[in-house]
């Protein structure tokens, strides 16, 4: 308890410098306070993971009229070590980055606020506490989001954030006092029982939590928020809200609707199954076809939660098969620590790119690689996790995840068989469409020739931002090369919800195991085998042929090569957006221009294609002129004399007193 006692008063320490240090250290106080705050909780989740008993405390007096309970068990603690890492690479990143609107007294201030409540949430020990830290979490970051208010943008991302966020909360406020009221406690450490999931009450605490925690992790229909509020915030805050934020969602149903409501009835989780499923296409859809780099990582991350959804979805469907649950569940685990670090690393480098060129529009990027040469090795190293190949650390989440489904299907009866084939398909499809929108980005956006002027002139200077980018590829790299000691300490987190049966995944530092199953991965023998073929490849070039020929790479021996004769970001993804354009429903607009001497002639031709959010369009917007409009026509509520306000009062009386009575 000492870490992490030490690592919240640093990050008071951070919040108080953030307000009142003087202008030239401002940043560089809050963001080095804040750094060492995370890395000091991060310390003590680590020691808890290894193997060490869960901490807790007690504290009066901190908030008026309750008591802050604090616990970190194994579960809390594997979150907690993600977003550490996370809020630590965020804060240091700031320190080389932040000017203007974003190192304001305010900003600074709200940032360091923001990344203390994401180091206390998976750490609280009661419902009150816990509620507390999210709201101040949820209310920091909308702030934030509003820093630079000026813009209409930015107002409207905020408007829908704070719509989302309070509906949220509030449906997680009500049910997590439902779970209390029927457990007669209001911890939430209290072990899965089948007599909280039961019956009509159980099924509605589990539908206003699922609901509040999907909202925060970005699942459809509740995501328009997301790839609004990421965009607009600043480069360290979009970081931590992608890779710690929404991390959280799945926190929440992890502890409160897996760990606290296990038995509730298989269709509420096939229902979090479909949502999950359905989120994770939509996100990778719309990653596909954006072309703004920070809304596709977005979409990306809502792409990568709705895997999460599937997963815990199918987990509680599948309860009855402890190893199965229990593999899904740490697959989960580990899923949520490489999207951290792998996201954190795409925004972080995002705003560089931003920072270098003056956009963000990968249709006029393009040719960074030469510029920005260590950025696009770091983003290449996390594109290669976020796309599941090999090594990466995206790779051993999804393999847990898929390892489980599959050993559902000999195990479970025909409801579970079908349940784990929707997951699998659902999980293959999304992944195919996750690489393309990787490879887009990393491909047309710091590949090939530059098509802006921005991107041509883009540089980086080494320094504490690269520094914070690294901290990040090291972790993505050492999670995907050497997972088995991480995953051991997983499971005895995926044991505080599941228990530990004996088919819960095992690991070594040379492979991960799932249980008595003869399958397992073994990365560091890929490792040897990739360092022995590359040896060898570059061997044999070398005697095979002493002369040299210098040519461009990919031009088909063409020396006259011009930026327009290469793909763009919305020519990449067109193909698919044609296959789908059923479910995107595009806005093409095409502009024909003709010569004067001939309407036969073409002059000009100009192509725009939008993608709107479909679910944004076709469904929220709807109900906001729906709800605007009842709003209006109720305003006579509002207005009249005092004695209609005395009677609306008394009858409000009336009814309390027939409801307590």
């Amino acid at each position: 308890m000492g870490l992490l006692l030490a690592g919240y008063a640093t990050g008071l320490a951070a919040v108080a410098g953030g307000a009142c240090a003087p202008r030239r250290a401002r940043v560089a106080v809050a963001g080095a306070l804040s750094a060492l705050a995370a890395v000091l909780v991060g310390v003590a989740g680590v020691r808890v993971l290894a193997g060490g008993v869960a901490v807790h405390g007690t504290f009066s007096g901190v908030l008026p009229f309750t008591t802050v309970r604090l616990r970190l068990d194994a579960l809390g603690a594997s979150f907690t070590t993600t977003v550490a890492l996370v809020v630590a690479a965020a804060s240091l990143f700031s320190i080389g980055y932040s000017r203007g609107p974003g190192a304001s007294r305010t900003a600074v201030a709200l940032q360091s606020l923001f990344a203390l409540a994401l180091i206390v949430v998976p750490v609280t020990g009661d419902v009150t506490t816990f509620l507390t830290a999210w709201e101040i979490m949820a209310l920091a970051s909308l702030a934030l989001v509003l820093i630079d208010h000026d813009r209409p943008a930015a107002r409207a991302a905020a408007l829908w954030y704070a719509v989302m966020t309070q509906a949220g909360a509030a449906a997680i406020t009500l049910g997590l006092l439902v779970t209390s009221g029927r457990a007669h406690s209001t911890s939430l450490l209290a072990p899965a029982s089948s007599h909280l999931g039961a019956g009509a009450l159980g099924a509605v605490a589990f539908g206003l939590t699922a609901a509040g925690f999907a909202s925060k992790a970005g699942a459809v229909p509740l995501h328009v928020w997301l790839p609004r509020a990421h965009p607009e915030a600043a480069t360290p805050v979009s970081a931590m809200m992608s890779g710690a934020m929404t991390a959280l969602g799945l926190y929440g149903l992890t502890r409160v609707d897996l760990g606290m409501l296990g038995g509730l009835a298989r269709g509420w989780w096939i229902g979090l199954l479909v949502v999950g499923a359905l989120s994770a296409l939509f996100g990778a859809l719309h990653a596909v076809t954006s072309t703004d780099l920070k809304r596709l990582l977005a979409y990306s991350t809502i792409d990568v939660m709705g895997v999460g959804l599937t997963a815990l979805g199918a987990a509680g469907a599948l309860r009855s098969l402890d190893g199965v649950a229990a593999t899904l569940v740490v697959g989960v685990l580990v899923l949520v620590a490489a999207h951290g670090a792998f996201k954190a690393l795409l925004f972080l480098a995002a705003g560089l790119v931003e920072r270098a060129s003056g956009t963000r529009d990968l249709d006029l990027l393009g040719g960074l690689a030469r510029g920005m040469g260590r950025t696009t090795a770091l983003v290449a190293v996390a594109v290669a996790s976020a796309t599941g190949v090999p090594l990466g650390a995206g790779f051993v989440g999804e393999w847990l995840v898929v390892e489980g489904l599959i050993g559902a299907l000999g195990r479970s009866d025909a409801g579970g068989v079908v349940i784990a084939l929707v997951a699998l398909v659902a999980i293959a499809l999304t992944s195919g469409l996750t690489a393309v929108a990787m490879v887009k980005l990393l491909g047309i956006g710091f590949l090939g020739r530059p098509r802006g002027e921005g991107a041509r002139g883009a540089s980086e200077r080494p320094g504490i931002t690269i520094f914070s980018l690294g901290l990040l590829a090291i972790a993505t790299v050492g999670l995907g090369t050497v997972p088995g000691p991480f995953v051991a300490a997983l499971s005895r987190a995926a044991g505080v919800v599941r228990g530990t049966p004996a088919g819960a995944p095992r690991g070594t530092v040379a492979s991960v195991s799932l249980g008595a199953a003869a399958t397992a991965l073994r990365p560091l023998a890929l490792v040897v085998g990739a360092a022995a073929l590359t040896a060898a490849i570059v061997v044999l070039a070398r005697l095979g042929s002493r002369t040299v020929r210098t040519a461009i790479a990919w031009a088909c021996g063409r020396a006259d090569l011009d930026a327009r004769m290469q793909y763009t970001a919305t020519s990449f993804a067109e193909p698919l957006q044609r296959v789908f354009a059923d479910v995107l429903r595009p806005d093409v607009d095409l502009v024909v221009s003709h010569e004067e001497e001939s309407r036969e002639v073409e002059r000009v031709l100009a192509y725009q294609s939008r993608v709107d959010d479909a679910v944004e369009r076709g469904l929220l917007r709807p109900v906001v002129r729906a709800v605007d409009a009842i709003g209006r026509r109720a305003r006579w509520i509002a207005s009249g004399s005092v004695h209609r306000h005395l009677a609306y009062g008394f009858a409000a009386l009336l009814v309390v007193l027939v409801v307590v009575r």
